[in-house]
């Protein structure tokens, strides 16, 4: 009975670590509303730190269900100060009746 606790006790334990946690959906790398998302990162990017990017390609998306649905997208970019690309994440929250805001974006 003892060993039954313990198994049960981990498995719980284990749960609860996984809840809450961001979930990969490549079904939505090329989303129309992922490109609208990546548009507003690079706006607030340019507004909030003084840094310019024309975004190229998104690279993964994954959803994190609170009370509503934040976003975290990794997206390449080109800097428009040289001709590196960067690469961006930016984390984006979407409430139930679809009103959006940037949280944060940092690019490397």
């Amino acid at each position: 009975m003892f060993k039954i606790l313990i198994a049960l006790s981990l498995f719980l334990a284990i749960q609860c670590q996984l809840m809450g946690g961001f979930v990969d959906r490549p079904d939505l790398v090329q989303s129309p509303t992922t490109k609208l998302m990546v548009k507003a990162a690079v706006t607030e990017l340019a507004k909030t730190q003084n840094i310019e990017v024309t975004p190229i390609d998104v690279y993964s998306v994954a959803t994190q269900l609170v009370n509503g649905l934040n976003f975290r997208i990794v997206f390449s970019a080109h800097h428009s100060a040289s001709e590196n690309i960067v690469f961006c994440t930016a984390k984006v929250y979407q409430a139930f009746n679809g009103q959006r805001s940037v949280n944060s974006v940092e690019c490397a």
